[in-house]
């Protein structure tokens, strides 16, 4: 009975200290909107690898630099030092057409430019920049372009507000 009692606590002490690590290499969290689908579902769980080495193309965690206490979820897009534009709802990123074939656009409308001006959200979603992105800051878009709130918005995202990487979203790889 002892040596059970034992290997029970040793166990035990082993996966405690096995989680705690892995904490601080990783968090689980719940996506709470439609912003980054297809890719990542409204309500999916979401496992994030703790880092700040990011780039572009990554769907990043973050702190939202206008309320550090709510987090973020969105895909960088552009670098400090790039210039971001958005026409007809492409994205072109130093001039150059980038390929998304991850984004949706449900909204078959596209707002022109030289409409009289509109309220956002309307003004920047489908006509943006150009823009550069200041250094050691993020562009960042949602997948769901038509319904997501980003650096198009509200600016980029500072390096420091950055969490780490979205690895597995809904038990898939990223």
């Amino acid at each position: 009975m002892k040596r059970l009692i034992n290997f029970v606590l040793i166990a035990g002490a082993v996966c405690g200290a096995a989680l705690l690590v892995l904490s601080f290499f990783f968090a689980l969290y719940r996506n709470k909107s439609g912003a980054m689908e297809p890719t990542i579902h409204a309500d999916e769980e979401m496992i994030m690898r703790r880092t700040s080495n990011v780039s572009r193309g990554d769907i990043i965690g973050f702190d939202y630099p206008l309320q550090p206490d709510t987090k973020f979820v969105k895909r960088i897009v552009a670098v400090g030092g790039e210039t971001v534009e958005i026409r007809d709802k492409q994205l072109y990123v130093n001039g150059r057409k980038v390929d998304e074939p991850y984004v949706i656009h449900d909204d078959p409308m596209v707002f022109s430019r030289h409409e009289p001006p509109l309220p956002e959200p309307y003004r920047s979603r489908d006509q943006f920049g150009p823009f550069t992105v200041p250094p050691d800051s993020f562009f960042v878009l949602g997948d769901n372009r038509d319904r997501s709130s980003d650096s198009r918005y509200w600016g980029t995202v500072p390096h420091r507000n950055v969490r780490g990487v979205i690895i597995m979203a809904g038990f898939r790889k990223l």
